[in-house]
């Protein structure tokens, strides 16, 4: 049987595409609706279009530049060097440095300046993130996974890296500014990272998923070090309805990748490169 993917796809591009599906959403939230003449602020075409184009840049791997992204990857990375006794040694894909001071209470990690993103720094609460690391005592970090999804349309390869893996229990680290329950449930990491696992014989069943979700405070002039309150998002994990779910939502994401073909640069996703 021939293995070979038609298409490589990771699952923060599943993500996209379920918020571009959901876009209706978007248009009805509070915060696109006037209060005082309970008119849209943005238009339903202009939301819809604003998705697609970000789906677009992120199959294409336009750089972007976030604050909020590059806090949530320093946390990550402060954890793992935690839940593994070890200190982080800068590389090109990982290009920050993480300085922890016992004294002051405090780590710091600096982000360089980019092309497209001013040098950035962040200070965390040592005691806090300690803490925070024993939670995931014991996990192996940044697991590379990969697994052949065979669809009506090809054999998709879904691949990516899990934050923490503890026993049959997947995690992935979210820090937000504000949580809500429920936030990732329609995210697609919990699907994709089981299934690879098990359908590439890394393991032979996997008992949950669990976004470990973190609202982060402080990072202020006035309150610098950065600290939170973890909600933990726990979901019970089911092989064969994932299957279904994955396979129907990854036929459905290449009817429109192939529908915007002539949109898309960056070739990797058909298999290539």
């Amino acid at each position: 049987m021939n293995l070979q993917p038609k298409y490589k796809i990771y699952p923060s591009l599943l993500d996209k595409f379920e918020q571009y599906l959901r876009a209706d959403e978007q248009v009805e939230s509070f915060w696109n609706i006037d209060n005082e003449t309970g008119e849209y602020k943005r238009s339903p075409d202009e939301i819809e279009a604003e998705l697609k184009q970000s789906l677009i840049d992120s199959i294409n791997r336009v750089p972007f530049e976030s604050e909020a992204a590059d806090k949530g990857t320093a946390f990550n990375a402060i954890i793992d060097c935690y839940v593994h006794s070890m200190k982080h040694t800068p590389d090109a894909r990982n290009p920050y440095t993480i300085v922890g001071d016992e004294e002051t209470n405090t780590i710091q990690v600096a982000f360089p300046a980019t092309d497209i993103a001013p040098a950035r720094h962040f200070l965390f609460d040592r005691s806090w993130c300690i803490e925070q690391a024993r939670y995931f005592a014991g996990a192996l970090s940044q697991v590379f996974i990969s697994a052949i999804l065979p669809t009506c349309y090809g054999n998709v390869e879904l691949y990516g890296y899990i934050d923490e893996l503890l026993r049959d229990i997947v995690y992935d680290i979210k820090s937000t500014s504000k949580y809500e329950f429920g936030k990732y449930g329609h995210g697609w990491q919990r699907h994709v990272y089981p299934y690879c696992l098990i359908t590439s014989g890394q393991m032979e069943s996997v008992k949950a998923f669990e976004y470990t979700a973190y609202q982060l405070k402080g990072g202020t002039s006035r309150t610098p070090l950065i600290s939170g309150t973890q909600y933990p998002e726990y979901y019970t994990y089911n092989h064969e309805q994932t299957v279904k779910l994955l396979t129907a939502h990854c036929e459905h994401f290449i009817e429109f990748i192939e529908a915007n073909k002539e949109f898309i640069t960056d070739k990797k996703i058909f298999g290539l490169g």
